[in-house]
């Protein structure tokens, strides 16, 4: 039997948090990866429409959803490194300074996601 060992995953998301769930799921996914301990290393990657669930200024009530917090608490509490794509957040037209404060998060290029992916054992796109 052959035996498959996960080591790493790079899990994508670009859905946007509006009316689905895709997004807020995959922060979910991403940090019981983490939660597994030394075993599996995850990182996740925002792109598309998905870099809106990391915009401080949204407001998900005004749609009768649920605020981003307790998704953010928890990708916190697991230390889930979370990366926006550049390209994504200029599509957006947002920057830094319009992303929630979160200590794991970096914006990365096109390229970069490019290395995540080679380097992972194994990516998904959520």
């Amino acid at each position: 039997m052959l035996k498959i060992t996960i080591e790493s995953v790079v899990i994508i998301t670009d859905q946007g948090p509006i009316g689905k769930n895709s997004a807020l799921e995959a922060v979910r996914i991403g940090s019981g990866f983490v939660a597994l301990g030394e075993f599996v290393d995850c990182k996740m990657v925002f792109t598309g429409d998905a870099v809106y669930l990391l915009n401080k200024n949204a407001k998900p009530e005004a749609v009768g959803m649920d605020p981003y917090d307790e998704v953010m608490e928890i990708a916190d509490l697991s230390d889930l490194e979370l990366y926006v794509l550049d390209q994504a957040l200029q599509d957006a037209g947002m920057s830094a300074e319009d992303l929630v404060e979160y200590e794991n998060l970096s914006i990365i290029t096109y390229d970069e996601l490019v290395d995540l992916i080679e380097n992972a054992t194994t990516s998904f796109r959520f």
